[in-house]
C-alpha cells in the first residue's frame, strides 16, 4: 500500500494508538495482502480507505483486521461518510456537547457523537446505555454488535426501516429483531451489506471486525456518492389524520395546507407533549403536531420521524358514553367531521375507546343547560374537547332520549334528505334537530309555537306530548284554547300550555272529548282561559298522548316525601306496570305521616326495601295521584315512570300473588321500562 502523509486530526484510525501524531506507518500492512492471505477479501476496501486517509493501521505496520471496532470509531467513520458542513458540526456540538461529555465520550470522538445525536441515528437514551455498558472505556471496553452497527449505518444513510425482507438469505434470520430485519434489508438492497454473510450467517450478536467495517464503510462511501444524504433533518407542522399501524408498519399521516404527508415511525422516534414524553397511542387524529424528520430518498413516505411534538391537543371528538367513574368517563369515540351522518337514531361508527380524566373546570351542557357528570347516561351521544394534558374540558351531551322545550324558529322540509327544524331554548340560542322518516306529528306546529319536542340524539321524533301516554302530568296553566269562544274542530288548535316544576312550558293537545273537573270530581263547564291561567292542574293523558281530563289541583295537597318500598305486584301483563306499597319515612304533608303505608302505580320495577324520594300530589283520601313530572331527586336516583297514577289499597286485593312472592321480587324487567322511562327534560 502507498504511504500517506496523514493529517491526524482529519483522518482518525480505528484504534486509539493511531492517534499518536508521531506514529509512522508502513507502505503496506503486514497482515493484509492482496493475494494468498486470510484477509485478501478485504484488501481492496482497506487499500482504498487508507489511500483516502479514512483509516490507518497501527505503528507496528499491521492493520489488525480481526480486532473489534468501538462505538466511537464507528461513528467517526460514519461522520466521514456523511461529510457534514462545518456549520452543521458547530450546531451539533453546541446542542449536544454537554450530553456527550456527561456520558463519558472521549474528546476525540465528541464531534462524531454530537453529529449522530443531531441527525438522529443515535439517541440520548442509547448514548446513556452505551456509557453504562462501558463502550467509552479505554481499558475493559465493551463493543457494539453487528446488529447495532447495521442499524447505525442504515439510519445515518437514511435508509428505510421497512426494507424488503425477502432479500435476506441468512441462515439465522429468525434470530433477528423486526427492526434489524427492516434496516438490514435496506442495507442489502443498497449493496452495503451482503445478503448471506460470509458463512451464511449474520451473527448479529458478536462485535464487528476492523476488516468487516472497512468493507461496509467503503460500500457506504460508494452509496453516498450516488445518493445525496441530506445534511440535516427537516420540520413540518400539520394536523394528524392517522396515527396507527398499516400492514405492520407504524405510520403517522398529517395534513397541512391541503396536502397530506406520511411518515415512518421506528423505535428511535420520540413523542412529546409540552415537556413530557408521551407514547405513539397518545398521538390522535385531530391534534396539531410538529414533526422533525429525516427525509426519505424515495418511496411513498415523506421520511422517518425523529420527533413528533403535539403542539395543540384540543380535539373535536364525538362518541358514546361507555361508563363513568370518579371524575372520569369512558367513551367510544372518533374525530368529529362534517362527513358524519347524524340524521339517524342508530349509532355512528367509532374507532377508539378510552377513559378520559375530566379537567377541573370542565363544562358539561345539554341544550343550554349545565349538567354534572352524574347527569350523563350510558349510550348518550357526546361531543367533546381535550386540552394539552389530554383531559376533557368541554362536553356537549345529546341524550339518547330527551324532551326539549322551546320556540320554533324555522322548519325546512324542502329537501327530505336535509330536512330540519330549529328551536330557540331558554338560553336564547337556536338548536337544530333533523327531520327524518321516523319523525311524526310536525304537521301540528307553526313558526313561533312554543312546543316540547321529543328527540333521539339529534333527530326530532315528534311532539313530546305524543310520547307521554296513559299518564298524569302536573303544572300551572299558562295558556288554554279550549273555551267555547275559541272552539274549533281543528284538533291542532285545541291545546293547553302548562309550566312544569322544572320551569319549562309544554303544550298538550286536547282530546276530541275531554272534561275539566275540580279536585273533588265536580265537572266544570264554560271554563275560560282567564279562569284557568295560573291555576295548578293535573292532566290525564290517553293512549294517544292527548288530554282527556283537566283536574284543578288543590295546592294544599302537594307533598315532598321519602318512602321505602314494602310491597309490589305486577299488573302489567305484557307491559311493565307495578302497584307499589310505600311506607312513609318522612313527609312535609300531614296526610301522609311517617309510618303510614300508601299505594302507587308505576312502570319502575323497584325492589323491596328500596328508598325513593319524590314530590307529588295527593287526593282528598291521602292517596298519591301523581308525582311532579318525574322529578329526579331520589335514592336510588331513578325517574319514576310515566305510568304513574292513582292506586288504591283495595286494588291490591284483586291479585292472587300479592306482596312478597318470588315472581314479584324478580328484577328481570328492571331495564325494560316504558319507552319514556328516565327521559330528561331540557
Amino acid at each position: 500500500m502507498k504511504s500517506n502523509n496523514l493529517k491526524r486530526a482529519a483522518a482518525l484510525g480505528l484504534a486509539a494508538l493511531m492517534l499518536a501524531p508521531s506514529a509512522t506507518f508502513a507502505k503496506e500492512f503486514k497482515d493484509v495482502k492482496k493475494k494468498n492471505n486470510k484477509y485478501s477479501w478485504a484488501y481492496d476496501a482497506i487499500d482504498k480507505l487508507s489511500d483516502n486517509n479514512i483509516i490507518n493501521g497501527h505503528p507496528d505496520g499491521e492493520f489488525k483486521p480481526a480486532e473489534s471496532v468501538s462505538l466511537e470509531e464507528l461513528l467517526q467513520l460514519i461522520k466521514q461518510v456523511l461529510r457534514p458542513s462545518d456549520q452543521e458540526l458547530k450546531t451539533a456540538k453546541e446542542k449536544y456537547s454537554k450530553i456527550a461529555k456527561d456520558n463519558g465520550v472521549n474528546s476525540w470522538a465528541e464531534e462524531a457523537i454530537c453529529l449522530a445525536l443531531h441527525r438522529g441515528y443515535l439517541d440520548e437514551s442509547s448514548l446513556k446505555k452505551a456509557n453504562e455498558r462501558g463502550f467509552f472505556k479505554i481499558s475493559g471496553r465493551e463493543y457494539p454488535t453487528r446488529s447495532d452497527i447495521a442499524i447505525f449505518f442504515a439510519r445515518a444513510l437514511q435508509l428505510s426501516p421497512n426494507g424488503n425482507t425477502s432479500l435476506l438469505k441468512h441462515k439465522d434470520k429468525d434470530k433477528m429483531s423486526e427492526t434489524l430485519k427492516g434496516y438490514l434489508s435496506s442495507l442489502v438492497d443498497a449493496k452495503i451489506f451482503a445478503s448471506t454473510g460470509s458463512d451464511g450467517n449474520f451473527e448479529g450478536d458478536r462485535a464487528i471486525t476492523r476488516a468487516e467495517t472497512a468493507i461496509i464503510t467503503k460500500a457506504s462511501f460508494d452509496y453516498a456518492e450516488k445518493n445525496k444524504i441530506e445534511a440535516k433533518t427537516e420540520k413540518i407542522k400539520g394536523t394528524v389524520i392517522l396515527s396507527s399501524k398499516l400492514n405492520n408498519v407504524n405510520v403517522v399521516i398529517i395534513e397541512t395546507k391541503g396536502s397530506k404527508y406520511s411518515f415512518d415511525i421506528d423505535s428511535n422516534t420520540k413523542y412529546k407533549l409540552k415537556d413530557k414524553d408521551i407514547k405513539l397511542e397518545d398521538v390522535k387524529a385531530g391534534q396539531e403536531v410538529e414533526i422533525e424528520y429525516v427525509k426519505a430518498k424515495s418511496g411513498e413516505r415523506e421520511g422517518t420521524a425523529k420527533t413528533i411534538t403535539v403542539t395543540n391537543a384540543m380535539l373535536d371528538m364525538v362518541g358514546y358514553v361507555n361508563s363513568k367513574g370518579n371524575n372520569q368517563i369512558t367513551l367510544r369515540y372518533r374525530d368529529n367531521s362534517d362527513s358524519i351522518n347524524f340524521r339517524t337514531t342508530s349509532k355512528i361508527s367509532t374507532s377508539d375507546t378510552k377513559t378520559f380524566d375530566l379537567d377541573k373546570n370542565v363544562k358539561i351542557k345539554a341544550y343550554g343547560k349545565d349538567l354534572k357528570l352524574e347527569d350523563i347516561a350510558v349510550d348518550d351521544l357526546v361531543e367533546f374537547k381535550t386540552n394539552s394534558d389530554n383531559k376533557i374540558t368541554e362536553i356537549t351531551v345529546f341524550p339518547k332520549e330527551a324532551n326539549v322545550t322551546g320556540r320554533i324558529i324555522s322548519v325546512d322540509t324542502s329537501n327530505k334528505d336535509r330536512a330540519s327544524l330549529k328551536i330557540r331554548l331558554k338560553d336564547n340560542k337556536d338548536y337544530e334537530f333533523y327531520i327524518t322518516n321516523s319523525t311524526r306529528d310536525l304537521d301540528r306546529i307553526t313558526i313561533n309555537d312554543n312546543i316540547t319536542l321529543y328527540v333521539n340524539y339529534k333527530v326530532a321524533m315528534g311532539l313530546a306530548s305524543n310520547n307521554q301516554t296513559n299518564t298524569n302530568v302536573v303544572g300551572d296553566v299558562v295558556g288554554y284554547s279550549g273555551d267555547e269562544s275559541s272552539f274549533t274542530n281543528i284538533r291542532s288548535n285545541r291545546y293547553i300550555d302548562i309550566i312544569t316544576t322544572d320551569g319549562y312550558t309544554r303544550k298538550y293537545y286536547l282530546a276530541d272529548r275531554y272534561e275539566i273537573k275540580s279536585y273533588n270530581g265536580v265537572k266544570q263547564t264554560q271554563v275560560t282561559e282567564s279562569y284557568l291561567k295560573g291555576k295548578s292542574v293535573l292532566l290525564s293523558l290517553n293512549s294517544f298522548g292527548d288530554v282527556e281530563t283537566i283536574t284543578l289541583v288543590d295546592s294544599n295537597l302537594k307533598f315532598s316525601a321519602m318512602f321505602q318500598v314494602v310491597s309490589k305486584v305486577d299488573v302489567g301483563y305484557n307491559y311493565n306496570v307495578f302497584k307499589i306499597g310505600l311506607r312513609v319515612i318522612q313527609s312535609d304533608n300531614t296526610k301522609i305521616e311517617p309510618g303510614k303505608v300508601i299505594y302507587f302505580q308505576t312502570g319502575q320495577n323497584l325492589d323491596l326495601y328500596d328508598v325513593v324520594s319524590f314530590d307529588g300530589y295527593l287526593n282528598y283520601d291521602g292517596e298519591i295521584i301523581a308525582d311532579s313530572n318525574n322529578k329526579y331527586i331520589g335514592n336510588p336516583r331513578v325517574y319514576l315512570n310515566y305510568a304513574n297514577r292513582t292506586t288504591n289499597k283495595k286494588d291490591f286485593q284483586d291479585y292472587k300473588y300479592f306482596l312478597n312472592t318470588n315472581r314479584y321480587n324478580s328484577d328481570y324487567n328492571r331495564n325494560n321500562f316504558y319507552k319514556n322511562n328516565g327521559v330528561p327534560n331540557f
